[in-house]
């Protein structure tokens, strides 16, 4: 009488697959080897194979203790991150979203940006979605610590096409960091904006928790709290600006947003 061995052979399978997930080997189809510099590290990640004709992927930059990198608009001081895919085979559009960031005072200016890893959500799109990708970044952003490093990171990955990626999750949070776009009628509803001075206007936006605001070059916006809302002043080189068509992005409790606003 033969007796059926399915039973361990399936947990023996079980235990390779799930040590093959586990092992470095694995880990690194879906990630680059880390970009090294003084202060801090990029890579490039993957969150595994196509899904509804694009791949979700991220960049990650990890900072030492006590170190700083920036927002896309940083405000007065600091560097946005400059991020160049040109190089990519088989790739038609890379849309690369920013997490909200936070206010951090830098040696008594205050700047928008980020003190610990984050990782900058990325959307690619194949121009042919049956072919292989690689997808070749330089990467061009500051990390200030006692002084500020520019750095710069040259990296590139082929997505693959097959299996689960460990670096799913951490790019699944960072993408719900990524404020939600609503637009001018929306935010009509949500925000209240009164002029307050010249070149200023206060916001108020219920229980918000922080607010950015971003405007053409060479204009910036400084945002302070103001009791139960925002205080953002409008600033250029040489004359006083009167207005600007901006971009705030509001941080609540339950997420943050973004929305088009006009400051006059």
């Amino acid at each position: 009488m033969s007796t059926s061995r399915s039973g361990p052979r399936a947990a023996a399978a079980a235990l390779i697959a799930l040590a093959a997930a586990l092992s470095p080997a694995f880990a690194a189809d879906f990630a680059t080897a880390p970009a090294k510099g003084s202060v801090s590290a990029v890579r490039l990640l993957s969150a595994g194979p196509l899904e509804g004709g694009a791949y979700r992927a991220g960049v990650e930059i990890s900072l030492s203790p006590k170190t700083v990198t920036y927002w896309r608009q940083p405000g007065e001081a600091g560097s946005p991150p400059v991020f160049d895919f040109s190089k990519s085979a088989n790739v038609a559009k890379v849309e690369t979203f920013f997490p909200a960031p936070k206010h951090i005072d830098e040696a008594g200016t205050v700047v928008a940006g980020y003190d610990e890893t984050v990782i900058f959500p990325l959307k690619v799109t194949p121009k042919d979605p049956k072919a292989p990708v690689t997808l070749d970044m330089r990467l061009d952003y500051a990390a200030c610590g006692e002084i500020c490093l520019p750095a710069r990171a040259d990296l590139a990955l082929p997505l693959p096409q097959s299996g689960a990626s460990p670096f799913a999750a951490a790019i699944a949070g960072a993408e719900k960091r990524v404020p939600a776009r609503i637009g001018g009628a929306e935010a009509a509803k949500q925000l209240k904006i009164t002029k307050a001075g010249d070149g200023a206007w206060r916001l108020v936006a219920g229980s918000t928790q922080d607010v950015f605001a971003e405007v053409p070059e060479p204009l910036f916006v400084e945002s302070k709290r103001d009791g139960d809302g925002y205080l953002l002043t409008l600033f250029a080189t040489g004359a006083k600006p009167k207005g600007a068509d901006a971009t705030v992005t509001v941080v609540t409790e339950k997420g943050a947003f973004e929305a088009p606003v006009r400051l006059e």
